[in-house]
């Protein structure tokens, strides 16, 4: 599905204040803190991704969240969504940064939709993640993802991001084995970032 074929229904409450981002297709987006009645336009957008989009994102079979996963992961950090200017009622990203119990350090997730994806939305909104994290105490970002996750891939290495070795894992993480195919992208966030601070492209969807 491409932006254009947007025909969801009027169900979410994005409004036209946020951070703007154009994509390299000339679509405008805005991105605001989400909120808890948001989860209804988050859910119509998973039932528009793909499996292969969903599995990349949370590496494990879902189609939806539930009201107390959605409510925990604005509870444990912060999230965004983002809707096109023109359509504030339809989400069609979503970005987190949760806290993962080390001082200073979060997780970073997004899910793009698919006919969003490949214009420079994802870069975009994990530049604009950084540029913010400072305020919510976050001084280093890491990406949990698949190793044949392309997209996340090169977002992180555009972003110059490591790899976290796997000792320093332990093996574990939130309590189960990390398979061999999970990557740990760490990216540093500068004190007082701006996001033409952060370390590679921003201000403008590019990669």
């Amino acid at each position: 599905m491409t932006p254009d074929a947007l025909t969801a229904p009027s169900t979410g409450t994005a409004g036209p204040a946020g951070h703007r981002i154009r994509t390299r297709s000339g679509r405008m987006t805005v991105t605001r803190r989400a909120e808890a009645a948001d989860l209804t336009a988050v859910n119509a957008m998973h039932g528009r991704c793909s499996p292969q989009t969903l599995f990349s994102r949370y590496q494990t079979g879902r189609s939806a969240l539930r009201e107390h996963e959605w409510a925990r992961l604005s509870r444990q950090g912060v999230s965004w969504v983002t809707s096109p200017v023109h359509r504030p009622d339809v989400v069609v990203a979503t970005t987190h940064l949760v806290h993962d119990g080390a001082e200073g350090r979060g997780e970073l997730a997004l899910l793009v939709e698919d006919g969003w994806q490949d214009v420079g939305l994802g870069t975009a909104l994990a530049c604009w993640t950084l540029s913010q994290a400072p305020f919510f105490g976050v001084r280093e970002a890491v990406v949990v993802t698949t190793r044949d996750n392309r997209r996340m891939t090169a977002i992180c290495t555009s972003l110059g991001a490591h790899v976290e070795p796997a000792e320093a894992l332990g093996g574990t993480r939130d309590g189960t084995e990390d398979g061999g195919d999970i990557v740990h992208f760490v990216l540093a966030v500068p004190e007082e970032a701006t996001p033409r601070r952060v370390r590679g492209t921003c201000g403008h969807a590019s990669a």
